[in-house]
């Protein structure tokens, strides 16, 4: 089991009608890829953690890499896990304000180059506590 977390600048506003059919072709190719994850927009910035297989989770990166929604993309974790944190989470979505994501503690704004120091919490961690926080039921 792999997983691999980006944070990237929004080139372009998505609509929430654009944004609804995006996500739903993207819940259909994580269950069939078996890709399972998280992903915050805020407007602004993306922030995304993907896990699965680690094949199936390069193929997935390398096409977000060049998706014409992103630029500045900074990948803040890509290794083994030992179980994934969003097993059964096609694609959770939250959609937030940036004051949302810049309060987290671990924060990194992907416009700037200063990158967390390695004894802070990791990404991921900073992820969860995000969830944990902010998300009602666990499935928007």
């Amino acid at each position: 089991m792999h997983h691999i977390m980006y944070m990237s600048t929004a080139l372009v506003l998505v609509q929430e009608e654009e944004l609804t059919a995006m996500l739903t072709q993207y819940r259909r190719n994580n269950l069939r890829d078996n890709i399972t994850g998280m992903l915050l927009y805020s407007g602004e910035h993306y922030v995304q953690l993907i896990e699965g297989a680690e094949e199936a989770l390069r193929k997935l990166f390398a096409k977000i890499c060049q998706d014409y929604h992103h630029t500045n993309l900074i990948k803040l974790a890509d290794g083994s896990i030992s179980q994934r944190v969003f097993e059964n989470w096609s694609m959770g979505f939250r959609s937030v304000d940036e004051a949302a994501l810049t309060g987290l503690k671990g924060y990194v704004n992907p416009e700037s180059v200063a990158l967390p120091h390695p004894e802070e919490e990791s990404p991921v961690q900073v992820l969860q506590q995000f969830i944990q926080h902010n998300m009602t039921d666990g499935r928007k």
